[in-house]
């Protein structure tokens, strides 16, 4: 009796699935068909549109009914061979075959992107500035063991991405060509390898991709799951995207070089931020605020009243004689300086620096490394050091926390479309953007 009932369900099953394979096909052909006549006179590129878009539905509900067949087959027949065999099927065997459907069912849907076709920018040798830029069509790359495939919503362009297209890295970076630019993206998670265990399809995420791997220009991208955080609903894509390099360099920046607690219990310290309207100086200005400091501020004259909204106690012009000296207009010596900017050289940092002040060089050049080392050789109390990004998953979840809870801001400078994308890239090699520059697929 029960083999005959397995065999029953087993037909049953089958059979509705393809019947409901073939009406659904068969619905979405005459869909395809009537919005195609009603838009023959009208649109000729919509028209092209739309028939590509049949064949991708078409193309996804064969697939998906085809592997439930497969699936619903594997299960009863296997379970039919162990009643057969004599073997006792409990219902937590019968739960596990299910949740094996399930599983099975779900990855033959989201395998459907490998092998599409997805919208990316990237350029194909060193320099051209925004003209190297070129939009192409690149298949949705597919995630490793380590890696969670992402549907991009927002992407932060920073100036080393710039910088590594004008060959400041070469050979180095990129690591081939051609290449898709940019690694601080946000976005919604809908495939997994493996090997990730705390994500799944439908999360919403923030990421610092590889820097030798690139891909945040794009409609998709893969990311390394340790890399990877989780964003509130509280935090849009946008905001969350401009946190990767830029905040992460002025968290470790002030707290690992500086010294601050960014739970203000720490002693005030005279924090100096340069270039602070910009990507890392407003967050720097933030940050050091947070851990007890009085903070003094470098940008140009039209965004002193922003930067003071930061927090920032003293605000210089760069251009006045004052602001080009860094003089601090209470008299104060600094104990730390985020140094964002180029063109100062030690000797205008030196006398304003208290007994054990140190300079941390954000885009440290030759000098500064030459600076670095005889002070080191010297024993010199003062000192300049070059900040190289460790970036790590627990800081990074921690600024969207302050995010979240409004503790810290992202200041939007502008956003571009990802078919924009080379106005946005004009933009950053400007150098005088305020807040972050975002791109959106």
């Amino acid at each position: 009796m029960v083999l005959v009932l397995l065999n029953f369900v087993f037909s049953a099953v089958t059979a509705i699935t393809n019947l409901l394979s073939r009406l659904i096909l068969t619905a979405t052909a005459c869909l395809v068909v009537l919005v195609i006549q009603a838009l023959k006179f009208s649109g000729g590129a919509m028209k092209v549109a739309i028939e590509q878009l049949s064949e991708g539905i078409k193309s996804f509900a064969e697939s998906f009914f085809v592997s439930l067949v497969e699936v619903f087959g594997n299960i009863f027949s296997t379970l039919f061979d162990l009643i057969k065999e004599g073997v006792s099927v409990s219902a937590d065997a019968i739960g596990s075959a299910l949740g094996v459907l399930m599983e099975q069912t779900g990855n033959s849907v989201v395998g459907l992107l490998q092998g599409k076709l997805m919208h990316a920018v990237q350029y194909n040798s060193y320099g051209g500035g925004p003209a190297g830029l070129k939009h192409v069509e690149v298949p949705i790359p597919a995630p490793s063991k380590d890696e969670v495939l992402i549907k991009l919503e927002a992407a932060s362009i920073n100036p080393y991405d710039c910088n590594i297209q004008a060959g400041v890295a070469r050979p180095i970076l990129p690591r081939k060509f051609p290449f898709i630019p940019v690694s601080d993206v946000a976005g919604e998670v809908v495939e997994v390898g493996s090997g990730i265990k705390n994500f799944k399809a439908g999360d919403k995420v923030v990421s610092m991709l590889n820097f030798t791997g690139g891909g945040g220009l794009a409609e998709f991208c893969v990311a390394k799951g340790n890399r990877t955080v989780p964003r509130p609903p509280e935090v849009s894509a946008a905001e969350a995207a401009g946190l990767p390099i830029a905040a992460l360099t002025a968290h470790m920046a002030l707290t690992q070089l500086a010294g601050v607690t960014l739970d203000g219990s720490g002693p005030e310290k005279n924090i100096l931020v340069t270039a602070a309207s910009g990507g890392v100086g407003h967050y720097a200005v933030q940050l050091a605020k947070l851990g007890n400091s009085h903070v003094t501020a470098t940008c140009g004259a039209r965004n002193i009243e922003f930067v003071k909204s930061l927090g920032a106690d003293e605000v210089l012009d760069y251009k006045t004689p004052d602001g080009a000296a860094l003089r601090s207009p209470s008299g104060r010596k600094y104990d730390a300086v985020v140094h964002g900017t180029t063109g100062i050289p030690w000797s205008t940092f030196e006398p304003n620096l208290s007994e054990n002040g140190k300079v941390i060089d954000l885009t440290p050049g030759v000098s500064t490394m030459m600076t670095f080392a005889w002070k080191k050789l010297t024993c010199s109390k003062k000192q300049i050091v070059p900040l190289l990004l460790d970036a790590k998953s627990e800081n990074l979840d921690y600024l969207v926390k302050l995010v979240k809870e409004g503790k810290l801001k992202t200041v939007i400078d502008s956003k571009y479309p990802l078919s924009k994308a080379e106005d946005a890239w004009a933009k950053s090699i400007d150098g005088h953007a305020t807040g972050k520059i975002i791109v959106e697929p």
